[in-house]
């Protein structure tokens, strides 16, 4: 990290956007390009938790995961200064949104829904994925959940200071420094 505003900047960068939008690995090489650490609050969820995420929402639903979520991004906006992917809807609230601004700068990785929809289906262990009988739902069906969801969540993810379109298929790398150069002229 050689520019003296990155270095300077005191707070955390939080990535946000819909499931599969690339999150974590975006997330992941902007850490290393800027020699931060980083942490993915799904896997730090899942981690604190002991299950997966697909046993806490059967075993406890959608809103215990919302509530461990948003205590355990609370635990890393107090303890750790990096990069955190956040999870797909982690921003619930206009709560959420002033705190992590507060504590950092939001970054909205905005990924086309076609690509989102192929990646989601690439992975059946998402609890959307399937429906109450656990079987994989129609490409129909799913995409028209994930709009409505993308529907509901657009406001907060708006809210980012910095906003980066992607395509999905561009080289993470090139995403990585197109990001960095947006990053800077908030920073």
């Amino acid at each position: 990290m050689n520019d003296y505003r990155l270095k300077k900047f005191q707070g955390s960068f939080y990535l946000t956007g819909f499931m599969g939008a690339g999150k974590s690995a975006i997330g992941s090489r902007l850490a290393k390009n800027l020699e931060l650490p980083f942490h993915d609050l799904d896997k730090y969820l899942v981690k604190k938790e002991g299950k997966t995420i697909p046993e806490i929402f059967k075993e406890h639903g959608e809103e215990y995961f919302r509530e461990k979520e948003w205590e355990y991004l609370l635990e890393l906006t107090k303890a750790f200064k990096g990069v955190v992917a956040l999870g797909g809807g982690a921003l619930q609230n206009q709560r959420i949104v002033d705190h992590l601004k507060l504590h950092g700068l939001i970054v909205f990785l905005d990924t086309p829904m076609d690509v989102i929809l192929d990646r989601v289906l690439r992975n059946p262990k998402r609890p959307i994925v399937r429906n109450s009988d656990g079987e994989i739902k129609s490409r129909e069906t799913l995409k028209n959940e994930l709009e409505t969801l993308y529907s509901n969540r657009i406001e907060f993810y708006n809210q980012a200071q910095v906003k980066l379109t992607t395509t999905g298929k561009d080289d993470k790398s090139l995403v990585v420094d197109r990001l960095i150069e947006k990053i800077k002229q908030h920073v």
